[in-house]
């Protein structure tokens, strides 16, 4: 069984400000024993050669991927190239890729009913044909579950549940993943998760835990992000990148 994470950010993403880069979290990721990962920035791929060959060099297989948004509704696109991206705009739009594409990609429909525009919800139904996933998400308590109409949707579409981080904070790594029966080669991985060969391993947070979480994002990130568009504050970039830049 492989241990992965499929929707994952770091300070290389254009929006957000984290404090660890993609070889930081690799080197997180290889010392918990992930041995599959896909990172997603919003709206820009980045996998370079290096980073998967450092993650390789570790245990690690790097597979690309991105967080799109289509008709302002997020999705996750893996094993994608940036030249995939272009011609994206709306939902229909996923069909030729997929048509082209084939098995190789992946697409997941990350957190889709928490309550934000930006959510595909009932976009996945009508696009059933173009989804390989749900996201579980990993934001929940045990009286609070958005994954509830989620897991509806996946029982509807008949479409596999998979554990994803949506990590933006290393401390809250290691919560929520999947397990999946499968060989370290993204084919194997992306047949796997289609076939429903995974075991998702989560727990729900504590509402002390969603406060502290919340405020991070909506007060602490918000403002750091202002700051980063006026110029004010630069991206993390950890001793490695420099390193290999």
């Amino acid at each position: 069984m492989l241990k992965g994470d499929f929707h994952l950010h770091s300070s290389e993403d254009p929006r957000d400000v984290l404090d660890y880069d993609a070889f930081e979290l690799v080197d997180c990721a290889a010392a918990l024993g992930y041995h599959v990962l896909a990172l997603t920035l919003h709206h820009e791929i980045f996998c370079p050669p290096a980073l998967k060959d450092y993650a390789t060099e570790r245990g690690v297989l790097m597979i690309s991927g991105v967080e799109l948004a289509l008709e302002h509704r997020e999705i996750l696109l893996l094993g994608v190239e940036t030249a995939d991206l272009r011609h994206l705009k709306t939902f229909a739009d996923l069909r030729p890729l997929r048509k082209e594409k084939g098995d190789g990609i992946l697409i997941l429909a990350p957190h889709p009913y928490f309550g934000f525009s930006k959510c595909a919800g009932d976009k996945v139904r009508d696009y059933a044909d173009c989804f390989d996933g749900i996201e579980l998400c990993h934001y929940y308590t045990n009286n609070w579950n958005r994954n509830i109409p989620a897991e509806k949707l996946a029982g509807e579409t008949g479409k596999p549940m998979v554990a994803c981080s949506d990590l933006h904070q290393l401390k809250y790594f290691n919560r929520h993943y999947c397990l999946i029966d499968a060989e370290p080669t993204q084919a194997s991985v992306f047949a796997a998760i289609r076939a429903g060969r995974i075991r998702n391993v989560t727990q729900p947070m504590t509402w002390p835990q969603i406060i502290r979480k919340s405020l991070w994002h909506f007060v602490h990130h918000d403002t750091l992000k202002i700051l980063r568009s006026l110029g004010l504050i630069t991206p993390h970039c950890g001793a490695k990148s420099k390193a290999l830049a």
